[in-house]
């Protein structure tokens, strides 16, 4: 096992043991908002499938605009869903609706707003240009285009091109079963007063939802005491999982079993502690006996923001892999910072920060405040995560950084 890692090489080794994506159903469009595609969604037709009306106006030719203006016969109407009854000859126009077809011999639509009509005659004030206000068949999709990678995450315009593309339902991942547990005597559910020595547990809900947020399913939450045989019950029933998240119990005090328990229970270490702060205690490795795969086991911190921000910078990516996303961690832009920061070299910081936009220079970014690892508000305030390399030292004001988007 490996110990005191690089970021990357810790985020390497984590995506290098997912040897495959899961598995595929196929959903209803109603019900696949948030999921994963796992196939291209490819057009069969044109869109739009024939030339339509983009105003309310009066389909027309152009060549009866000699001198900008016209007054034309009017000789029918089409409205959307219908089909023209009439072709538009020299001298004549159809009243037509948005999204209706535009009938035979028109070249362009003039908008109503352009137009007084009287007695069955229709005065146009100006010329349109050729094909000006009519959609073309096919200038938005032509079939076969691919018009949704597989990988892509279902969102509502996702659903929307599904659906005019014809398909009822999609082929989509099946989401990643993510086992949260949290570990320790002093943890109580969250409607419960504390009692002494004893605190509400912050890091099973946070992470279940986390979890949600990054497309898994949660089993769980579990609850392990600091008890060996209570912890092995527990422990046993989570590792049926593709993904088990351990808060707590992996750092080298004298109650932390979880651990030796999981030693016992077949888990393979591939590394502990992790060059960064937040979350320097993080641990990870296998479990070769999952119903779907190896097990990816991970022994986060117990301080909540350690938790949180191990779970953004690998839990995250790990379940990005699972689903078969092609965008798998989230890109960092630049920025610069608007206060000074203490830090020391050794440890690539995650600083929870706060994004100020401004309209003449670079993306600014400061602080939440108070940085420490128990201090749970400062993801709350977070928009960002600012990254600051190991090797650099007490940056000042104006120091150029990365820093990556919360998805909240």
């Amino acid at each position: 096992m490996k110990t005191v890692i690089s970021v990357e090489e810790a985020r390497r080794i984590v995506l290098d043991a997912i040897s495959q994506s899961l598995g595929v159903e196929h959903l209803p469009l109603a019900d696949a908002l948030g999921r994963t595609l796992a196939e291209a969604v490819v057009s069969r037709d044109a869109i739009p499938p024939f030339d339509n009306s983009a105003m309310d106006g009066f389909a027309v030719c152009i060549e009866d605009f000699a001198d900008d203006t016209a007054t034309l016969d009017l000789i029918g109407e089409v409205a959307a869903g219908g089909v023209p009854t009439e072709a538009v000859r020299p001298g004549t126009c159809v009243r037509i609706m948005t999204g209706a077809p535009v009938p035979e011999g028109a070249d362009a639509v003039a908008p109503v707003e352009w137009t007084e009509t009287e007695a069955g005659r229709v005065q146009i004030s100006r010329a349109p240009t050729p094909r000006q206000h009519i959609r073309r068949a096919g200038e938005d999709v032509q079939p076969g285009d691919e018009m949704i990678a597989a990988g892509s995450v279902v969102t509502p315009p996702v659903v929307g091109m599904a659906a005019t593309l014809g398909y009822p339902e999609i082929a989509v991942r099946m989401p990643p079963r993510v086992s949260v547990v949290a570990t320790g005597d002093e943890l109580v559910d969250a409607g419960t007063d504390p009692g002494p020595g004893q605190i509400r547990d912050a890091n099973g809900p946070a992470l279940a939802a986390q979890v949600v947020s990054a497309g898994g399913t949660v089993l769980g939450p579990f609850h392990a005491r600091d008890d060996e045989a209570d912890a092995r019950v527990v422990l046993e029933q989570a590792l049926d999982a593709d993904v088990l998240l351990v808060s707590g119990g992996v750092s080298m005090g004298d109650y932390d079993i979880v651990k030796e328990v999981l030693d016992d229970l077949g888990v393979t270490w591939h590394f502990w502690k992790v060059r960064q702060r937040p979350g320097k205690p993080l641990a990870f490795g296998t479990h070769p006996f999952g119903t779907r795969g190896n097990t990816l086991v991970f022994g986060l911190p117990g301080n909540p923001v350690s938790s949180s921000v191990c779970f953004e910078q690998y839990v995250r990516p790990a379940l990005a892999v699972l689903l078969g996303r092609y965008t798998v961690l989230r890109p960092r832009i630049p920025a610069v910072l608007a206060e000074p920061v203490k830090k020391a070299a050794g440890l690539l910081h995650f600083i929870r920060g706060i994004a100020e936009f401004s309209s003449d220079g670079p993306l600014r970014v400061r602080p939440t405040g108070a940085q420490g690892s128990g201090l749970y508000s400062s993801m709350l305030r977070a928009d960002v995560l600012i990254h600051l390399p190991e090797d650099m030292e007490h940056p000042a004001v104006g120091t150029p950084v990365e820093v990556e988007w919360l998805h909240w």
